[in-house]
């Protein structure tokens, strides 16, 4: 059965009735899907007056018809310069003056406390013998340098988006933009949210998992340890892997065998490699040379071979 308020629409964008049946068509409309859909063919409508099949004779209706269009290009106008300016929010957390630091770091803040609700769990705390080397930004991703920059980029660009968004609709005709179309704007960002904390968490998860398992290590840096001081000895990477020792000895940390228990070793002297892997993840490692016992950042516990340990020994000068 037809909307009987239906008929009424042309002279409620013309304002043509009277406040008290203007207030009932906007809460009619807000619940009435005909009334929605065809409110927004009459602001779809094109303004080529000589082509039209409606009648559409009334310059109010047609600047309503105007004031759609503008609004929406409007909003989007928004949204860009919102994200835009939302990349550089960082930048303000630590501005001096107050008011600019306020309005422009806001995007970051909110980011950060809506990231914390699902990662804070991965954040590492300052008493982590890790925390001097990974702990950056926000701190939500230690293991992804790389995720953690995008993250911590793209999250307030979304956030102040979305706001210069709602800004400019609450800002618009509410004859134009009724309350369902601001819930449906609501609900969308929602989804794009949380299929983009999604990705993250897929993302993230998976290097954990690499860096658990030892799979795709690319390069690593080895430096040798001593209680006080750590040095550095020599980088593994793409341009010296053809060599057979040093091929060896990434082959050799990739075979590495988890531990289950905790075996005692010598935290203050050694071997410190930071391990990289394709996708971003790092992850600091300490190699016991007496034991070959290999204790990751990311706490778990491997054993490596003795040829693997050699090889380490080696190309380290024979530190022993």
């Amino acid at each position: 059965m037809p909307c009987p308020y239906k008929h009424q629409l042309p002279d409620y964008l013309e304002e043509k009735l009277s406040p008290e049946k203007m207030k009932k068509m906007e809460e009619h409309i807000d619940l009435c899907d005909d009334c929605q859909q065809k409110l927004d063919e009459l602001l779809d409508h094109p303004l080529k007056l000589q082509q039209q099949t409606i009648e559409i004779s009334d310059e109010i209706l047609v600047e309503k018809i105007k004031a759609h269009r503008k609004g929406i290009r409007r909003i989007y106008a928004y949204g860009f310069l919102g994200f835009l300016l939302g990349l550089f929010s960082l930048k303000y957390t630590s501005d001096s003056f107050i008011v600019t630091k306020a309005i422009m770091a806001l995007p970051y803040k909110l980011a950060e406390f809506m990231l914390g609700i699902f990662f804070s769990r991965y954040k590492l705390n300052q008493w982590d013998p890790m925390y001097s080397h990974f702990q950056r930004g926000m701190g939500y991703f230690p293991y992804n340098p790389i995720l953690g920059l995008i993250v911590e980029l793209v999250t307030p660009a979304l956030v102040a988006m979305f706001l210069a968004m709602a800004v400019g609709y609450l800002t618009s005709d509410k004859r134009v933009f009724q309350r369902k179309r601001i819930l449906r704007f609501i609900l969308s960002a929602t989804m794009i949210f949380a299929l983009w904390f999604g990705a993250i968490y897929g993302v993230y998860n998976n290097t954990l998992t690499k860096i658990e398992n030892l799979e795709g290590i690319k390069s690593a840096i080895i430096y040798e340890k001593q209680e006080f001081s750590t040095s550095w000895i020599v980088k593994i990477d793409q341009y010296n892997l053809h060599e057979a020792r040093y091929n060896n000895i990434i082959s050799g940390l990739s075979e590495a065998t988890s531990l289950d228990s905790y075996p005692a070793m010598n935290l203050k002297e050694g071997l410190e490699l930071l391990i990289q892997f394709q996708g971003g993840g790092q992850v600091i490692a300490h190699v016991d040379t007496d034991t070959g016992t290999m204790f990751m950042g990311s706490r778990h516990f491997h054993q490596l071979s003795d040829d693997t340990l050699s090889h380490l020994i080696e190309v380290s000068g024979g530190i022993k």
